[in-house]
């Protein structure tokens, strides 16, 4: 380990002296001062508002370290995005274990948002999440919790709590990246209760929640290194709401590793450079990732307003019901099909509802009242 951290002040050095802009900053928040590190491409701007990726620690790791691990600053001085790596407090980030930190890191996040915003011009509608292990954790949490700000997430070698399958409520697509290793002995690929949910099953609940195709299309990843002891596949599922695909690299005897990195601490894919890859799926998205149309759109009827036990909706194409409060609570998701379909509405109490349906890559929303 100690020959490990000399090597990673090494090459951060060297990393320096070749160039490359890395500042750190600090964040006062609920109490506690935050720390970063960001990297900022070659003749960034304010001005020009780039796009912002953060890229977030494994447990008992920490930013300068996966700084240099996943290898994504050169990615971002060729692609011209900016990379924040902030530290969890206790070496973790807050994903609901029963150990690690007790943090309040999604709204920890959102404030850095803002903050980075203020002082370096990113562009909020091109806000990114992925981490390592722990930091896939967080990464999918913030996709439940503050996806109007995170605009796709990609997860290595991380999971989800297998409680928050139930309690996760998007409310949209979130685009979904999962690279992670069959031979994983760190966040198993089929899971450890209580602490990660099998691997097919984060899969799952995101097809699900964006509306894909049931299989995914799978093709295999060449194998153009022969000596890493892996091989990989690339499964896409298509046909998603608002194109919110969701993607997964399964490594074939890949241990708890990133792919590509430069430091090999166990078997690791040199096949697929995992930073290049995440670039490349979230480049393709930007918030809203579902545009919101006004009500009085002719694409679905809704129908009656006010409302009591039962709602009679019409759709061109199918897709999905979402409702919420006006605070912004999950009250039930629906699966649409072509045509008329009723909605039971008995458990709603009376109040203000917003139902949003997500049909042929559009969120159109109505404001309705239940009695």
């Amino acid at each position: 380990m100690k020959y490990l951290c000399f090597i990673f002040m090494i090459v951060l050095t060297l990393g320096g002296l070749n160039g490359q802009t890395t500042v750190t900053g600090t964040l006062m928040h609920d109490g506690l001062l935050r720390d970063y590190r960001l990297h900022l491409p070659p003749g960034h701007s304010p001005s020009k508002k780039a796009p912002l990726v953060f890229n977030l620690h494994g447990y008992t790791s920490n930013a300068a370290q996966q700084e240099l691990y996943s290898g994504m600053n050169a990615v971002a001085d060729t692609a011209g995005f900016l990379v924040c790596y902030p530290n969890g407090i206790s070496s973790a980030w807050n994903v609901g274990w029963a150990f690690g930190s007790t943090a309040k890191d999604v709204s920890f996040i959102s404030s850095l948002i803002d903050e980075l915003h203020t002082k370096y011009g990113i562009d909020k509608d091109r806000v990114y999440a992925c981490g390592m292990s722990n930091g896939g954790f967080m990464s999918y949490k913030l996709a439940c919790e503050l996806n109007d700000r995170i605009t796709a997430i990609a997860s290595v070698t991380g999971s989800m709590v297998p409680s928050q399958l139930s309690t996760c409520k998007p409310g949209r697509p979130v685009p979904v990246m999962e690279v992670h290793g069959t031979a994983d002995q760190v966040v198993a690929y089929n899971g450890t209760a209580p602490i990660s949910a099998p691997i097919p099953d984060v899969l799952n609940f995101w097809r699900d929640n964006n509306g894909c195709d049931d299989d995914p299309v799978v093709v295999a990843v060449p194998n153009t290194n022969t000596a890493d002891n892996t091989t990989s596949e690339k499964w896409t599922y298509t046909n998603c709401s608002a194109d919110a695909t969701i993607m997964h690299y399964k490594v074939f005897g890949g241990a708890h590793t990133w792919p590509g990195a430069i430091i090999i601490t166990g078997a690791t894919s040199r096949d697929f450079n995992a930073s290049v890859e995440i670039w490349n799926f979230f480049r393709r998205y930007r918030l809203p990732v579902a545009t919101a149309t006004d009500e009085n759109t002719t694409i679905s009827g809704i129908y009656p307003n006010p409302f009591t036990d039962k709602v009679e909706l019409t759709t061109t194409q199918g897709g999905r019901l979402l409702i919420h409060d006006l605070a912004g609570r999950s009250e039930g998701i629906f699966w649409l099909s072509p045509g008329k379909n009723n909605i039971d509405t008995k458990n709603l109490n009376s109040g203000f509802y917003i139902f949003t349906i997500m049909e042929g890559g559009r969120a159109i929303r109505h404001r309705l009242i239940k009695h």
